[in-house]
């Protein structure tokens, strides 16, 4: 039996105890995610087409994981990925609030008195499923175990000290002033990253009457706002403005919620003290009517909201000059979801690269004196676009990687390689040319300018058919790509030709015009090239 009445050794308890809960709480937030992390997000995805199944999915990702934060900062990767509508992943928040506090409620059922009785059978699933596939679940049990035996020893800390005089002193102080109180709840939420966390602490000590009805409201509703500023973190720092959107809707909804039932404290206290419960049961009843008053006031008005945060964050009207917007770390378990969001970023750089082109035949034209500037702007976009697909390809794993799959890579990587090698030849190769050809001054002939306009026009077109079977995946469209090939080439001769035909009768205009022309329908060439070799990789050829 452990000595309550030595105050070094309710201390320690108290402090052990804090320590247990915090860390069996992460073990069994990482357990469940290692276990189930993949088939959740693909859940989410699937079922955001339905709000219902939305908030149902939102509950039951909540529960298994045991952390609401955790499942906001999966849904702000989501949507800054664009894989989940807004509105949607504010429904599935709403109901990972309400999932978050159905383990509140069993631990306002004394179930803490079978701590070890849960920590033993943990330990035995852990065992016996080590060397299986479902030996994260059973890490994850007894990890719950650990959880409950960090409340218990709590539990135990907590009678002397609510017995304390000091403790009555500073807990009456403390009741007149809720604020403060929904302040430290809010920073522990924060230091604990979980409100479940800080709500069993709050039970506990409620439970043990160390802490009174009205201050522990107080100390819940901040838990409710200190868990949405993990995710609003995670938004700010890496994801996308949509993310952000997500995050300040999280975080609005749930602090109209905590002053409007802090206005209320007094009448919502008197209102539990007529329940015949526990102290600790009329807590997660309080926890548990706060998350459903929000999931039933919100739901309907979640277009709303997200029409709202809309305006509120508008879309940045600036060129996004580098780095990737739609790669998502937490997607790298699932390689179907990582591959697309490649593609996606792909894309982007099939943008960039039909913008460069576009614009690198006017170079060479009057008032075309900035486009080199504006093209180099655009290639080191292209590059970190392309660093950033390669970076994240590379971090998938074969393990988790279908043959099909394991292919598919590949060919991305050879396309992201194309569509970078196009950027390049435009900005190193054509825009030198722009720059020499302004520079001295030189003027092509009007069968000059002709030839080359239409060769690019050409290219242009056939760049554009390559990305559209890139984008449809469609091999016939391919087919047609290098198919035209052939035909562009004997264009490229017949060029050339001409173009010495018009040197030995005098009619080019200078001998430094010659050599930019045939410059400029070289490179247009090798942008020819690496358009076939996109074409051959939308085939599964390269």
């Amino acid at each position: 039996m452990v000595n309550t009445d030595d105050p070094t050794i309710v201390l320690l308890l108290l402090f052990g105890g804090v320590m247990l809960l915090l860390y069996g709480v992460r073990l069994v937030t990482d357990a469940m995610q290692r276990a189930l992390g993949a088939r959740l997000r693909l859940v989410m995805m699937t079922l955001s087409q339905r709000l219902g199944a939305a908030f149902m999915a939102g509950v039951v990702a909540t529960v298994l994981t045991q952390s609401s934060t955790a499942t906001a900062s999966v849904l702000v990767g989501l949507v800054s990925a664009q894989l989940v509508p807004l509105a949607a992943a504010v429904v599935m928040l709403l109901g990972a609030a309400v999932g978050s506090t159905l383990v509140v409620q069993l631990l306002a059922f004394h179930i803490t008195d079978h701590a070890l009785e849960m920590l033993g059978l943990g330990a035995a699933v852990a065992l016996f499923t080590s060397r299986t596939t479902l030996r994260h679940v059973g890490r994850g049990i007894f990890s719950f175990g650990l959880v409950l035996v960090g409340l218990a020893m709590i539990d135990a800390s907590s009678t002397p000290i609510a017995a304390s005089p000091i403790t009555k002193v500073i807990l009456q102080a403390l009741s007149s002033s809720p604020l403060v109180l929904v302040l430290t709840g809010t920073l522990l939420a924060c230091a604990f990253v979980s409100s479940t966390a800080t709500i069993g602490l709050v039970l506990v000590l409620a439970a043990g009457g160390a802490l009174p009805l009205n201050a522990a409201l107080a100390v819940t509703l901040g838990a409710n706002v200190g868990t949405t500023i993990a995710p609003l973190l995670t938004a700010l720092n890496r994801g996308s403005i949509t993310g952000r959107r997500l995050a300040f809707i999280y975080v609005g909804t749930r602090l109209f919620g905590a002053v409007v039932a802090l206005i209320a404290l007094k009448e919502l206290t008197a209102l539990l003290h007529s329940v015949p419960l526990t102290p600790a049961a009329q807590v997660s009843l309080f926890h548990l009517g706060f998350n459903l008053f929000l999931a039933i006031l919100f739901a309907p008005l979640v277009n709303q909201l997200a029409q709202l945060a809309t305006r509120l964050l508008p879309e940045p009207t600036t060129i996004e000059k580098s780095g990737s917007r739609y790669l998502d770390s937490d997607a790298l378990p699932m390689p179907a979801v990582a591959l697309g969001q490649a593609m996606r970023e792909i894309l982007r750089m099939a943008d960039v690269a039909v913008e460069m082109l576009q614009l690198s035949i006017h170079a060479f034209e009057d008032g075309g004196k900035d486009i080199p500037k504006h093209i180099a702007a655009l290639d080191d976009q292209l590059d970190d676009i392309e660093a950033a697909i390669k970076r994240y390809l590379m971090r998938l794993s074969e393990d988790l990687m279908t043959p099909e799959q394991a292919k598919r890579e590949i060919a991305l990587l050879y396309i992201s390689t194309d569509l970078e090698a196009i950027g390049d030849i435009i900005d190193k190769q054509l825009m030198r040319l722009a720059r020499r050809q302004r520079r001295k001054q030189i003027a092509f002939t009007l069968e000059e300018w002709n030839d080359v306009a239409t060769y690019h026009g050409e290219t242009m077109s056939l760049l554009q058919k390559a990305l559209a079977g890139l984008a449809s995946q469609d091999a016939m469209i391919a087919d047609e790509v290098l198919v035209r090939r052939s035909s562009l080439n004997q264009t490229k001769r017949e060029l050339h030709l001409r173009h010495l035909h018009r040197l030995r009768s005098g009619s080019a205009s200078s001998l430094d015009s010659s050599a930019i022309h045939l410059e400029m329908v070289n490179g247009i060439s090798r942008v020819i090239s690496h358009t076939c070799s996109i074409a051959r990789a939308v085939q599964g050829e390269f």
